[in-house]
C-alpha cells in the first residue's frame, strides 16, 4: 500500500515523535543503570513538551520533513547536531524555570538524552531512506508545453531545487524547432507519435502544463489515459513554486490571486501572530536593551550623526510609518540612495551591525506599536514603491500583508539589492509568503533567521 505525500510526512513524524518519547526513558535507564519504574518515566515526560517542540521546529526548518530532499550523511548528522543543541539549550532554560523536582535537572539526563534522540533519528532516517525512500529514483517529469517559464524553471533547479524531481523531457507540438534554451540532456518531442513512444518507454508519473496552451485531441487523449493510470498533472505555477518556493510572476495573472490568496477564515492565525510578535519582540527588547547604550557610543565614536536612523517605509495597504534602525552609515557626503552591495558608506561598525542585524533591533519598537510584524515582506520606501509598481507586475500585491524584520526572501540565501532585477525576484518570495502564510512557516523563518545570522553572517 503506497502512502500520499501527507501521510508519508505524517508517518515520518510519527516516528520521530515516539523516538524522542522513547529516548527519556532510555536516558533515565542509563542513567540510573538501571530501568525506571513507569512513574519515574511519567514525572520527567511531563518536563520535556519544550524540548520535544524545539526538536521538531528545528527539523521541519532544517527540511527534514521534505520527502524529496536526498539522504546525506554529513547534511543529516550537521542538522541533528544542531537540533540536538537547540534542544539542549531549551532544556536547561525550561527546567531550571519550570521544573520543581530537583531529581530531574538538566545535569541529569538532557545530554544525554538529546544524543541518544540524534543517533536514533539518524538510524531510523538511515533506514527509511534505504528501505522505503524514493530517493535514488528522482521522480522523472514531462513539460506538456514550453515556455520562458519553465526555460527559467529548468536553469534555477539545474543545481538545486527544494525536491528532488528531474525533467525527463520538453513536448511541444506548437514548436517545430528545438528550442535554444533547452539543455541538450533533456529530449525534445514535437509530435503525438514521439510523446506516446516515449510515456511508453521511459516511467512518468509526473506532467507540467503551461494553462495557455490548449493541445490536439490526440495528445489530450494520451494525457487522460496517463491521468487514468494515475499520473499526476501540475499547472505550470503550482509546479514552479513546488520546486522553488517562489511564485513565477511571468505564469501568473489577476485570477491566480482571486484563486489562491485566502484572508477569510484566518482570523486565529492572525490573532497568534500578533501574539507572536507581542511575546517574541518584548522579550528581544528586556535581552538586548541595556547593550543599546553601549552601541550608541561606539556608532557616535566612529562617525558624526545621529545613533538611530530614520525612515518613511510602506506598510500593510499602503499606510506609511516611521521606520528604526541603528544608523549604519556615514551621514556626511550622503544622498541616501538605495544600498548596494559592498557599499563604501557602510562604517566598520555598521558592516557588523547589519551582518549580524543588530542594525534592525529598534524596529522591534515598529513591532510592538503594530506597524510591523517580525514576519513578513521588507517594507520599502513610497518614493522607490512608486517606480517598481510601474515596472514589476504584481509590486502592489506585497501591501496585502504587514511588512516584517524578516522574511522568506530574507532567509533564502541569495542577496537581493533594490535592484528592479532583484526586486523581481525578491517579490517572488513575498508572494510565496503571503500565499502560504501560517504560524508553522513563521516559526521556520524566525528559526531560519538565527540560523543565517550564526552561519552566514546576515547579508
Amino acid at each position: 500500500m503506497k502512502f500520499s505525500r501527507k501521510r508519508r510526512q505524517f508517518f515520518i513524524f510519527i516516528i520521530d515523535l515516539l523516538i524522542m518519547i522513547l529516548s527519556i526513558y532510555l536516558s533515565l535507564a542509563l542513567r540510573n543503570i538501571e530501568f525506571p519504574t513507569f512513574s519515574l518515566f511519567l514525572s520527567h515526560l511531563k518536563n520535556y513538551p519544550f524540548v520535544i517542540f524545539s526538536w521538531v521546529v528545528m527539523m521541519y526548518t532544517l527540511g527534514m520533513y521534505s520527502l524529496d530532499i536526498p539522504f546525506r550523511t554529513d547534511t543529516t548528522l550537521i542538522k541533528l547536531l544542531i537540533s540536538a543543541v537547540t534542544g539542549t539549550l531549551i532544556g536547561f532554560a525550561t527546567f531550571y524555570l519550570f521544573s520543581r523536582n530537583a531529581g530531574i535537572l538538566p545535569k541529569t539526563v538532557l545530554v544525554v538524552y538529546n544524543l541518544i534522540v540524534l543517533g536514533l533519528i539518524f538510524l531510523w532516517r538511515y533506514l527509511y531512506d534505504r528501505h522505503f525512500s524514493n530517493g535514488k529514483n528522482l521522480n522523472k517529469y514531462v513539460f506538456i508545453g514550453y515556455n520562458e517559464t519553465a526555460a527559467t524553471l529548468l536553469e534555477q533547479t539545474k543545481t538545486n531545487s527544494y525536491i528532488n524531481f528531474s525533467p525527463a523531457a520538453v513536448f511541444d507540438e506548437f514548436i517545430n524547432v528545438r528550442p535554444a534554451n533547452l539543455p541538450e540532456s533533456i529530449p525534445f518531442l514535437h509530435t503525438y507519435d514521439e510523446l506516446s513512444t516515449f510515456i511508453k518507454n521511459n516511467t512518468v508519473k509526473v506532467y507540467v502544463m503551461p494553462s495557455e496552451k490548449i493541445f490536439s485531441a490526440e495528445v489530450r487523449r494520451l494525457l487522460f489515459d496517463a491521468l487514468g493510470n494515475r499520473a499526476i498533472f501540475y499547472s505550470l505555477p503550482d509546479f514552479y513554486e513546488l520546486m522553488t518556493r517562489r511564485i513565477p510572476l511571468g505564469a501568473i495573472n489577476e485570477s491566480w490571486f482571486l484563486r489562491h490568496i485566502r484572508f477569510e477564515g484566518r482570523g486565529l492565525f492572525y490573532v497568534a501572530k500578533r501574539v507572536f510578535d507581542i511575546v517574541i519582540s518584548g522579550v528581544l527588547l528586556l535581552l538586548t536593551i541595556l547593550f543599546w547604550p553601549i552601541v550608541a557610543i561606539i556608532i557616535k565614536a566612529e562617525s558624526k550623526g545621529p545613533v538611530f536612523f530614520t525612515q518613511i517605509r510602506e506598510g500593510k495597504n499602503g499606510k506609511q510609518f516611521k521606520l528604526y534602525k541603528f544608523r549604519t552609515m556615514r551621514s556626511e557626503q550622503n544622498n541616501f540612495a538605495p544600498t548596494k552591495e559592498k557599499d563604501n558608506r557602510i562604517t566598520k561598525f555598521g558592516n557588523f551591525m547589519r551582518k549580524t542585524r543588530i542594525d534592525e533591533l529598534p524596529q522591534l519598537l515598529n513591532v510592538l506599536k503594530g506597524d510591523m510584524s517580525l514576519i513578513g515582506p521588507r517594507p520599502e520606501r513610497p518614493e522607490l514603491s512608486i517606480d517598481l509598481e510601474h515596472n514589476i507586475p504584481f509590486y502592489r500585491q506585497r501591501l496585502m500583508v504587514k511588512p516584517g524584520i524578516t522574511g522568506w526572501d530574507q532567509v533564502s540565501g541569495e542577496y537581493h539589492s533594490p535592484s528592479i532585477d532583484d526586486t523581481y525576484k525578491k517579490l517572488q518570495f513575498d508572494l510565496y509568503y503571503i500565499k502560504n502564510q501560517s504560524l508553522f512557516l513563521d516559526i521556520s523563518i524566525f528559526f531560519k533567521t538565527i540560523m543565517t545570522v550564526f552561519l552566514r553572517q546576515g547579508r
